[in-house]
């Protein structure tokens, strides 16, 4: 039984990935990727608001960008780059509730800091740098 759970749930979300794409079908790069980037970190966060949280905009504005309807400004576009990549980053050690709590709790590596207000202030190298002495830390 679980197969065929399995099995259905990667056929619905193929069909929702073939709808989402479908929408830009004949974009631009410069007009898909924010979309795209934006659906990788809703998908990693888990909500749209905690994306909004995460980067610090109205709750609406991660569904515009994933919908093509509106684009983040540059810093904005650079903090969901930046978050995206920390996340994947975080999912190879981590569940997705463990890697939640990691971004949002406070870090010893980062003097006490939240990796996401280190990441908001200062970007993704010293959160990145945290991320491998965790890695270090779980393998040793």
């Amino acid at each position: 039984m679980t197969g065929a759970t399995t099995s259905s749930g990667r056929r619905r979300r193929d069909s929702q990935v073939e709808e989402w794409l479908s929408r830009f079908h004949g974009s631009s790069w410069s007009e898909f990727e924010p979309a795209m980037r934006t659906e990788l970190v809703i998908h990693a966060v888990g909500t749209v608001e905690g994306v909004a949280d995460l980067l610090g905009v109205s709750k609406s504005q991660p569904s515009r960008w994933r919908q093509g309807k509106e684009r983040p400004n540059v810093a904005t576009r650079r903090l969901l780059l930046d978050l995206e990549h920390v996340m994947a980053r975080a999912h190879l050690l981590f569940t997705p509730e463990v890697a939640w709590d990691w971004l949002t709790g406070s870090n010893a590596y980062l003097e006490g800091a939240r990796p996401i207000d280190v990441l908001r202030m200062r970007g993704a190298s010293e959160v990145i740098d945290a991320l491998d002495a965790a890695t270090q830390d779980a393998f040793s």
